[in-house]
């Protein structure tokens, strides 16, 4: 027997993006006696047979037509497809006690730079371990990094094995750590040098570096240097959302809440920030901006005690209803959704919803502590115009790195359209300020100017690199602020 999972959540066999369908919404099921049966998982908007919404598990053949919200489930083509033999894993591809990291890319900020349109700007890394193994891993690139032909995400190399970038660009993995040849002797001829020369040239030569070490510093950037780099890739996030309401097998429908009433129908909009992280258009966001009903139990509470109550009431009409739905007082279920997210970028101009850019959501820490999500745009490319992402390779995800009193800078869309709204357009907001706090494992304190709309705005140091992404404030306060450290949008990512 075997089992084919359908919905919206990247979980399922059939994955299917598009809002009307539920993330877990149906199932179906293979007997061994060739039978084979669909049964919905009390979808928000039901699963259909033959234009008919079914209520219990239904036997299907390949003619039957399947829907579930506004798509059509062609199921016997994903029985049918093939998929390809997974690449073979080896142990110890754990990159945590790395010794040496080189990477590979398109742009000239990489080690390894390899100057064609099919090659990712961050395309892969090249890690040396302590223990002396060498690992590649792709930095979710767009068209791939190969090992002996099959495409990999992490992988140990052998001696031999040949690796390809984007499946076409031969890496010469093995002589990337080799220690230079050390040159061979070479006779001197004698050369006959006043003594008082020789010693005049050791005291100058010495003298250099006892006045000047020849040291080269980092220089920092300023202020200006960040905004004018970064302002591309930084966006305002728009989403939509609402709450799916159920009780058993009873649809209630969705709702959410306005001004403290129940409105059915309609949906919640919440303004945030995120950050281009890859050249496949995937974004860093707040989980409160992608998931704001992960964040918001007091409301999910009042729905559901609206449905208990009204469940209550039904019951106490007669022994019979008492015997339907008491039963299901507690089994309410609140869920929820996503009804839209996208993306409205900076420098640009917006008159209407056509304007946004759309996106899906992919995922989320699973830690609400750790307040960060990802989403992509539908077409996975960085839309026109946008070149620079944020670079999680150089991103600071070491604590040592996040010291008090360090110039820290951000920028955003605080208070959403209402600032960002300019005659010139859609306009960011520069800030900066200092780290005022340690605060554990997942957040640092920061005095940067925030209020609400500039949650999930990138906070990079002062050599224009990743330090964290904001997510909270104390009310009322402009000086009382935290941001989740940039180690944990590193993990997420990758």
């Amino acid at each position: 027997m075997k089992y084919i999972k359908i919905g919206k959540s990247s979980a399922n066999d059939i994955v299917i993006s598009d809002v009307t369908v539920s993330s877990q919404h149906a199932i179906i099921t293979l007997l061994d006696t060739k039978e084979v049966r669909i049964r919905d998982l009390n979808s928000t908007n039901g699963t259909y047979v033959n234009g008919k919404r079914i209520t219990t598990e239904t036997t299907i053949t390949a003619n039957d037509v399947i829907k579930m919200g506004n798509s059509t489930i062609d199921w016997v083509k994903h029985l049918n497809e093939r998929k390809p033999p997974a690449p073979p894993v080896y142990p110890s591809a754990d990159t945590s006690t790395v010794k040496q990291r080189k990477t590979i890319g398109s742009l000239p900020r990489n080690d390894i730079v390899i100057e064609h349109k099919d090659v990712s700007r961050s395309h892969a890394q090249l890690l040396e371990k302590v223990t002396g193994e060498i690992v590649i891993t792709d930095s979710g690139s767009t068209n791939g990094t190969y090992v002996n032909g099959q495409k990999i995400s992490v992988q140990v190399l052998r001696q031999g094995d040949r690796v390809l970038i984007a499946n076409k660009y031969p890496l010469d993995w093995e002589n990337v750590f080799g220690k230079e040849p050390k040159p061979q002797p070479k006779r001197l001829k004698k050369i006959l040098i006043p003594a008082a020369a020789v010693a005049a040239a050791a005291i100058i030569i010495c003298g250099l570096f006892i006045i000047k070490p020849w040291v080269i510093k980092e220089k920092p950037w300023s202020p200006e240097k960040i905004f004018a780099s970064y302002k591309k890739t930084v966006v305002m996030i728009y989403a939509e959302y609402y709450y799916s309401v159920s009780a058993g097998n009873i649809n209630y429908g969705n709702y959410v809440i306005l001004d403290g009433e129940l409105v059915e129908d309609d949906t919640n909009v919440i303004i945030g920030t995120g950050f281009f992280v890859s050249d496949d258009g995937k974004i860093v966001t707040n989980k409160h901006i992608a998931q704001p009903w992960e964040y918001n139990q007091s409301e999910i509470e009042q729905l559901k005690r609206v449905v208990q109550n009204h469940l209550k009431y039904e019951a106490s009409k007669s022994s019979k209803n008492q015997i339907k739905y008491l039963p299901l007082v507690n089994e309410v279920k609140i869920e929820g959704r996503l009804a839209s997210i996208g993306i409205i970028l900076n420098d640009t101009h917006i008159t209407s919803k056509r304007d946004i850019i759309p996106c899906q959501f992919i995922k989320a820490d699973s830690n609400n502590e750790i307040d960060i999500a990802l989403i992509q745009t539908n077409s996975k490319s960085l839309p026109v115009g946008t070149e620079i992402i944020v670079d999680l390779n150089t991103a600071i995800i070491d604590d040592s790195g996040i010291v008090v009193g360090n110039s820290v800078f951000t920028i955003g869309f605080p208070k959403g359209l209402t600032l960002a709204n300019t005659s010139q357009g859609i306009s960011a907001n520069n800030q900066d300020g200092k780290i005022t706090q340690i605060r554990g494992d997942y957040e640092f304190g920061h005095n940067i100017p925030i209020i609400g709309g500039a949650s999930g705005s990138p906070v990079f140091n002062e050599y224009g690199k990743l330090v964290g992404v904001i997510h909270r404030g104390l009310v009322a306060s402009q000086g009382y602020n935290m941001a989740v450290k940039a180690k944990h949008v590193a993990t997420l990512v990758n």
